[in-house]
């Protein structure tokens, strides 16, 4: 789902992105348990889950010190949408090659189901899709 693009343009783009039981740095490494979700089990009722994301991002030295937006779109199995269901704005801190995202909340439809999460970049047509299975129990 990538455009191609020309090593003369400025910005980050996304490589991935992925869904883990936790995510976190430590000495510039990542360090992930429970990664790569194809599934999780929310309670009866539920609208909403917390999750840790891992983005994998395409960086540059020269991309250092601009402001990014990152948004995660979301749709239910009915069609049901939410663009954005969750946002974060950053200034690049260095030429990273990935983002933890913690306990973040996202939205589901009630009754579970195959939902899908878009991952981009404010002012790009570039996106990551993952899907997911919601199971109610």
């Amino acid at each position: 789902m990538f455009a191609a693009t020309c090593g003369n343009f400025r910005g980050m783009r996304l490589a991935g992105a992925f869904f883990a039981n936790k995510a976190e740095v430590v000495d510039d490494m990542l360090n992930v348990e429970g990664g790569f979700w194809a599934s999780t089990t929310v309670p009866s009722g539920a609208t909403t889950f917390q999750c840790c994301c891992v983005v994998l991002c395409d960086t540059r030295r020269r991309d250092v010190g601009f402001h990014y937006t990152v948004h995660i779109d979301a749709a239910g199995p009915t069609g049901q949408r939410w663009t954005p269901a969750w946002s974060t704005k950053f200034q690049l801190p260095s030429a990273m090659k990935f983002m933890v995202l913690t306990q973040i909340t996202l939205p589901i439809e009630p009754g579970g189901g195959r939902h899908v999460y878009s991952f981009r970049v404010e002012g790009t047509h570039e996106r990551f899709d993952i899907p997911l299975d919601i199971v109610v129990q």
